[in-house]
């Protein structure tokens, strides 16, 4: 993950978007974040996001809004579900839908990081190919990737 990555943060809970960015800060990352699946959507249309960090519920809709428009567009996406209410079949339903990761409430550092790096060697290996639509669980032909540089908060929306 050598170049500066263009990350949403899609939070309505002000802990868990700060979480995350103090987790982010220090990597390769611009995180711009918003709070409703609305500015999501136009954050989107306006930058060329590579990664999505969302909550399951919005007041204006949910991380399946956001699957589906990452799913309908040309450009490679991938969404991290931050899956707040524990609950097991959100969680299934979240890669069968086409989430990379899911990861629980309270974040951790080295939960997010490993999904960071997961998710350089997808992005890295989709240069010529079209996204997957769908969930990609193996983790056995997956390189580690190094991290490093530094992280911006950006507002979008």
């Amino acid at each position: 993950m050598e170049k500066q990555w263009d990350t949403l943060v899609v939070s309505a809970r002000l802990e868990n978007r700060r979480a995350l960015l103090r987790i982010l800060k220090g990597l390769p990352i611009n995180a711009f974040t918003v709070s409703t699946v609305q500015q999501a959507h136009e954050a989107l249309s306006s930058h060329s996001i590579r990664l999505i960090f969302c909550e399951e519920n919005f007041t204006d809709g949910s991380y399946r809004d956001l699957l589906a428009a990452v799913h309908s567009s040309p450009a490679k996406t991938l969404l991290v579900l931050m899956l707040c209410t524990g609950d097991w079949e959100e969680y299934l339903e979240a890669l069968r839908l086409g989430a990379i990761e899911v990861l629980r409430c309270p974040l951790q550092s080295t939960d997010v990081e490993l999904t960071l790096i997961r998710a350089a060697r997808d992005l890295e290996g989709q240069t010529d190919r079209p996204i997957e639509k769908g969930p990609t669980n193996s983790l056995e032909s997956r390189p580690v990737v190094a991290l490093g540089s530094t992280a911006h908060e950006k507002s979008a929306g």
